[in-house]
């Protein structure tokens, strides 16, 4: 167990361990640096685009290291295989490392950020396929176009590209579709399982809905709209794809009953990070079609889906993986609510063209996350809890 583990070791005896840590480590560090050069106090060289910068530092990079450490966590339990740790795992967070290099060395961040994922891959790969655990043969899908979109994104950032934006664009959508497949997954069994257990009268109508052709319907509907927001398209067709993208997703959310679980902070806070995505498809329709700033939509669905459900899994991953009862904090519940108030300050800067909302905004992050790393810090590199016996 890893609290025989010496603590240099202890980071890399699990991804969530070490790759929740540096996500943490690039929330604090990543927004702070962006804060001190928007508003002056910092002068910054830049050797890259600085807001192309951002956009794929805090959407991709940020991002990346949580989805590695969830991926990698969870294909244990997948797969029955032992955890992936040691060398291979230090490598990972290595590359990881490099590829935040960008603004001084931005041919080795753009060989760090590829590599990053190519790793990744053939690591889950090694595992899902030595098992022939088909059902999770996607997930390398997912990573191999992680890959391919990272390396088509350095590419068009050194060629200075028309389409640079689109690339990021891309990038963004496939963690929103990833957030659709796996929080298909857990949130409705999550769900399920806490209402079961304080409500064991309830009836099926009152638990989340099984997967069925609506959850099809709405993915496939995100997915259209997530092409369509890449392409030279008619006004009309970007609104009518975003209200039908949006509704969909709405109904999916709701059929998961998540008004019912507002006694436990673990489980409503999945439902809240999920249900910035309606929100935010409509506002980036809007935007699409001119009638607004496009940034309003993309950071209702960076901060308020991505980073809220980084959070929320990360929180309940920590917690048990380490032996620690499954139960929610007020530093936990105050990252929540901190992260809520910067979605919804960013995009009043957004519509309003306020440089203090944003600012506003950048305050809150950085307030949420510090809470959370005030919490979960000491869990990643601390040993995990023995359970008592009785």
């Amino acid at each position: 167990m890893d609290t025989q583990e010496p603590k240099t070791y202890l980071l890399f005896s699990y991804a969530f361990r070490s790759l929740f840590l540096l996500a943490v480590l690039q929330a604090l560090i990543g927004i702070s640096l962006w804060l001190v050069w928007w508003t002056g106090a910092v002068s910054i060289e830049w050797r890259i685009n600085p807001v192309f910068w951002h956009g794929h530092e805090m959407a991709v990079g940020f991002a990346g290291a949580a989805i590695g450490g969830f991926l990698l966590t969870a294909v244990a339990t997948w797969t029955g295989r032992p955890a992936v740790r040691g060398w291979p795992l230090a490598l990972l967070c290595a590359l990881w490392l490099v590829a935040r290099l960008g603004p001084v060395f931005p041919l080795l961040a753009a060989a760090g950020g590829v590599l990053y994922w190519l790793w990744l891959l053939l690591l889950m790969a090694r595992e899902v396929v030595t098992v022939r655990n088909q059902r999770n043969y996607k997930v390398l899908l997912l990573l191999f176009i992680f890959m391919a979109l990272e390396a088509l994104y350095h590419y068009a950032e050194m060629a200075q590209a028309p389409w640079q934006r689109q690339a990021l664009w891309s990038q963004i959508w496939l963690v929103l579709m990833m957030i659709n497949l796996i929080g298909g997954r857990i949130i409705p069994a999550f769900t399920r399982n806490w209402l079961l257990k304080q409500h064991p009268e309830y009836i099926p109508a009152q638990l989340p809905g099984a997967f069925n052709a609506l959850d099809v319907a709405a993915g496939i509907a995100l997915a259209l709209f997530a092409v369509a927001s890449l392409l030279p398209l008619p006004t009309e067709l970007f609104l009518l794809l975003a209200v039908a993208a949006a509704v969909l997703q709405a109904w999916r959310l709701w059929r998961w009953q998540g008004f019912r679980t507002l006694a436990e902070p673990l489980v409503w806070m999945l439902h809240l990070s999920y249900a910035w995505i309606p929100l935010g498809v409509l506002l980036f329709g809007l935007g699409l079609a001119g009638y607004i700033s496009g940034s309003a939509g993309i950071h209702t669905l960076t901060i308020g889906t991505v980073a809220g459900m980084i959070v929320s899994v990360s929180a309940r991953a920590a917690l048990g993986h380490t032996g620690r009862p499954l139960a929610s904090h007020p530093l936990l519940n105050s990252t929540i609510v901190l992260l809520a108030l910067a979605t919804l300050t960013r995009v009043g800067a957004a519509l309003f063209n306020s440089d203090f909302m944003m600012t506003i905004a950048a305050v809150f992050w950085l307030c949420g996350f510090f809470c959370f790393a005030l919490r979960y810090v000491p869990v990643l590199v601390r040993p995990g809890v023995v359970p008592p016996t009785t």
